[in-house]
């Protein structure tokens, strides 16, 4: 039990640095060396506890990035992906954020615009425009809602 304990302390510790999926957990204890079966048990008494929550953890990480760095919806979804947060519940996040929470994920695609666009005032139109393009599908912007967002540069932004 002494072991266990040792294992929930560290985990603790770990999430006292930053939130993190229950996946992401698992991997960082494990590579530290502690056993699968103390991990396993630490992972489910934070669960019992709601120290670990990966919905409410999407949800955060969603709303960071969709704000802050204007990421697209499916970037979003990608690196919940790739932090052990299963699809569904990354897409749910994005969801509730623009149902409950009034954030429109295609708001972003527009701040992010407006922003670059901006810093490209050096070259004549047509670089800026192709740059911008290949700059929000880098982001992972949908080629429709980078066309929508495109149509109306020249009509709103200040050329």
């Amino acid at each position: 039990m002494a072991d266990r304990t040792s294992t929930y302390d560290r985990a603790l510790k770990l999430l006292g640095f930053r939130a993190q999926s229950a996946a992401e957990l698992r991997r960082q204890l494990l590579r530290k060396g502690e056993p699968l079966v103390d991990v396993e048990a630490a992972i489910d008494r934070l669960r019992d506890q709601r120290y670990l929550d990966d919905a409410d953890f999407a949800r955060q990480f969603a709303r960071s990035k969709l704000i802050a760095a204007g990421a697209s919806r499916r970037r979003i979804v990608q690196e919940l992906s790739r932090r052990g947060v299963a699809r569904d519940v990354a897409n749910r996040a994005v969801d509730e954020l623009r149902d409950a929470d009034g954030v429109d994920p295609t708001a972003a695609v527009r701040r992010v615009a407006e922003k670059k666009w901006k810093s490209l005032g050096r070259f004549d139109d047509f670089t800026r425009r192709r740059r911008l393009y290949a700059f929000l599908a880098r982001r992972g912007f949908d080629p429709d809602e980078i066309k929508d967002v495109m149509n109306t540069l020249g009509e709103e932004i200040d050329l």
